[in-house]
């Protein structure tokens, strides 16, 4: 036989073997898919059941939460007028302006009466934090924690006010911010923290905040602000939510720190806590 039959013949046999080469690396590609794609359901499978019991173990902590509502009420307008002998009880004369530089440190006070009520049978500890005060012999004294029992004022935290005083400067900073589009630099707020004694339970915090534009400049004169007494409530010059949403932390072990994450339906989620909106608590009429 010449040398092109053989040379024919080897590039057969070299195909072949290609051929079986690619075979095998098709069936193994296959394979290796079909492995991924098991793991991949089985992990789902195991994901969806840790979420399916973490599920079932924040029903359970919701079902056994305290029953604690949080409101804003009272929310003063006109301004109080700031005095160093106690909470305030008078507003600024109507009409009264400042002068600026001259009158740009006089003081007003924000502030909103906070009622936390209890609507559970057992007793609940509540924490606070921020600008929260009471008010004890008409002055303000911050507010420190106690235990809140269901049947005491009908479970409700008396005297209790979101409170601080601010320089007309600062409070002629927010109008120039709102007219700017800009946050407002001055705020009052506060946090209330409401927890039982279970180990194994939960914390929710209300962030409580009052802001707003109470002054305005007078528009003929130049560095002169005023109160706008166009307005009749305080909703319309001040920001603040009447019904504040909170937090809910779920515990597995309030001493040991160990916390419930939050259910995960993805490989690629993450673990947190979730926010409750506001209709989630009891309110009050």
């Amino acid at each position: 036989m010449s040398d092109t039959f053989w040379v024919a013949l080897g590039s057969i046999s070299t195909a072949a073997g290609f051929g079986v080469v690619a075979w095998q690396s098709a069936l193994t590609r296959k394979a290796v898919k079909v492995s991924q794609d098991a793991l991949e359901v089985a992990r789902n499978a195991i994901i969806v059941n840790e979420a399916v019991a973490i599920d079932a173990a924040r029903a359970r902590l919701d079902a056994q939460a305290p029953a604690v509502s949080v409101r804003l009420t009272d929310v003063q307008w006109p301004p109080y007028a700031w005095s160093h002998v106690g909470m305030p009880v008078n507003p600024w004369p109507a009409g009264y302006e400042w002068h600026f530089p001259e009158k740009q440190d006089e003081r007003i006070v924000l502030q909103a009466r906070v009622m936390v009520q209890n609507h559970g049978d057992r007793h609940v500890n509540v924490e606070y934090g921020g600008d929260l005060v009471r008010e004890v012999e008409h002055r303000p004294r911050p507010a420190s924690g106690h235990a809140l029992w269901p049947h005491q004022g009908n479970g409700v935290s008396p005297n209790l006010f979101l409170y601080k005083d601010f320089t007309i400067k600062e409070l002629s900073e927010n109008y120039e911010a709102s007219q700017e589009g800009r946050p407002l630099p001055h705020r009052v707020t506060g946090t209330i923290t409401v927890h039982d004694s279970r180990d194994s339970g939960v914390t929710d915090t209300w962030e409580l905040e009052l802001t707003g534009c109470p002054v305005r400049p007078r528009q003929s004169r130049t560095g002169v602000w005023l109160i706008d007494t166009d307005i009749d409530t305080g909703s319309e010059a001040l920001e603040f939510a009447s019904h504040p949403a909170f937090e809910r932390t779920y515990w597995i072990s309030r001493q040991r720190g160990q916390r419930l994450p939050d259910p995960t339906y993805s490989t690629r989620g993450t673990s947190g806590n979730r926010s409750l909106p506001p209709s989630s608590p009891p309110q009050l009429p």
